[in-house]
């Protein structure tokens, strides 16, 4: 069967941000339809059936929420994204009551990692956020782990020795390490391998939020033969699940998780005697913190933390930035239709000294901006974001001379608050902070000096 192009509504008044997101979904595959405005989108939406529909928040004649609403009313089951350049909490939040995707437009980076899933899967499938080509051994249909510091070396031993245990696992890891990809992969390595592998982020969840009901409608429930409560359901999902972000995981929803894991800990799938669900749960803060902080349930942190792997962040493992780039250069010349051969030297140095506080991440989305933006075959200085074409500041001369010590410039600070204050010493201890005996015995010091 082949299949069908799918079809993605743009809808924002901003022309030039409408024809270049157009020209690149055109070069991943899909059909772009733009439409300039929120009643320009309901009239097409009329007319035309669309997979998704990505809505500005800002427009003149109809809101995002207020058009995404329309377009919900018209088609329940269109999945649809809310961008915005005004983002807060409050607006997220209505977003999601929508039962849409929320992106800002300063991270633009997550939203192309979004559609670029939709490219290789079903519109409809289930798609989570944080999704990095990245941490060479390939797992399946995976991106490649890429990699050789003792770090990834660890990481890959880890993987190979707990997938084919059928037990939950803790990922640790900062924001953009690759913890998604590391879940993907133990669950590829598994005997789960053909089975369903579903990803949430727990920041979603609001307090309200069964997740049993969400796994009964998304696999058939039933009740076993024998159950003495004919009524009782119990959840059929087979496969792994993977919690992202949890610990954002809503105190009620954690109460919740701890009976799911009482019912998946003793129910066997009765086809192949295999526990019903695994679940890997990802976190970038001490979790074991907030646990002594009475901010995370304890018993369910204890449960989960059994068997637990880190994912070392970027600037541990400085020697995998190149092999890294050169993967991204491959990926993205296809992506794009570019003959991008390397970076420069002068790019290399800057990457070995720069932190990479968004890691993985955040290195694939400045060589994806490079590409773009290269009309040569080498990424260079002038290609990267302004943050990192930044020269260091230049420091003075090291010669005591150019300094002055710290006791000088305490001596002309509290002198300069006593002429301040026309000699009122208690007005100028108040000023600096401290008491009038300290300021009397800083005062003796200065005389006993002169």
């Amino acid at each position: 069967m082949v299949n069908r192009i799918k079809k993605i509504l743009l809808v924002d008044d901003e022309e030039r941000l409408l024809n270049s997101m157009a020209q690149r979904l055109t070069l991943l595959g899909f059909e772009a339809i733009k439409a300039p405005s929120g009643t320009k989108a309901i009239e097409i939406a009329s007319k035309t059936k669309v997979d998704l529909a990505i809505v500005d928040l800002k427009m003149p004649d109809m809101d995002g929420l207020t058009t995404i609403t329309r377009l919900k009313q018209m088609s329940p089951d269109l999945k649809t994204v809310l961008l915005t350049g005004y983002g807060s909490e409050k607006t997220r939040q209505r977003t999601e009551m929508l039962g849409s995707e929320y992106f800002e437009k300063d991270s633009m980076g997550e939203l192309w990692d979004l559609i670029r899933r939709l490219s290789s899967q079903s519109i409809d499938q289930p798609v989570s956020r944080g999704f990095v080509d990245s941490i060479g051994r390939s797992f399946g249909d995976l991106p490649k782990i890429i990699g050789e510091t003792p770090g990834m070396q660890r990481l890959r031993k880890d993987i190979e020795r707990l997938s084919g245990l059928d037990c939950n696992i803790m990922l640790k890891g900062e924001e953009g390490t690759g913890k998604e990809l590391v879940a993907r992969a133990i669950h590829k390595l598994s005997h789960r391998k053909d089975q369903r592998f579903l990803a949430f982020n727990c920041g979603c969840f609001s307090n309200d939020f069964n997740f049993t009901e969400l796994l009964g409608s998304l696999e058939e429930s039933r009740g076993y033969p024998g159950s003495q409560d004919e009524g009782s359901r119990e959840v059929r999902f087979i496969g792994t699940i993977l919690l992202d972000h949890f610990e954002t995981m809503p105190e009620q929803t954690q109460s919740d998780m701890i009976k799911l894991l009482d019912k998946t800990g003793s129910t066997r799938s009765q086809d192949s005697g295999e526990r019903g669900i695994r679940f890997i749960v990802a976190t970038h803060q001490d979790l074991k913190s907030k646990v002594e902080e009475k901010k995370f349930n304890r018993e369910l942190y204890q449960r989960l933390n059994a068997i637990c792997i880190s994912v070392p962040p970027l600037r541990e493992r400085r020697d995998d930035i190149s092999p890294l780039c050169s993967y991204f250069l491959t990926q993205l010349n296809k992506e794009f239709e570019k003959n991008i051969e390397s970076i420069s030297d002068e790019v290399s140095s800057v990457f070995m000294d720069y932190p990479f506080p968004g890691n993985v991440r955040e290195l694939r989305h400045i060589i994806e901006r490079a590409v773009i933006l290269a009309d040569t075959t080498t990424v260079e200085l002038m290609h990267l974001p302004d943050r990192l074409r930044k020269k260091k500041p230049a420091y003075p001369s090291t010669k005591a001379q150019a300094f002055t010590t710290i006791d000088e410039m305490e001596r002309a600070h509290i002198l300069r608050a006593i002429e301040i204050t026309q000699g009122n010493r208690s007005k100028a201890a108040e000023i600096l902070g401290i008491s009038r005996a300290a300021l009397w015995r800083k005062l003796k010091v200065f005389n006993s000096e002169e």
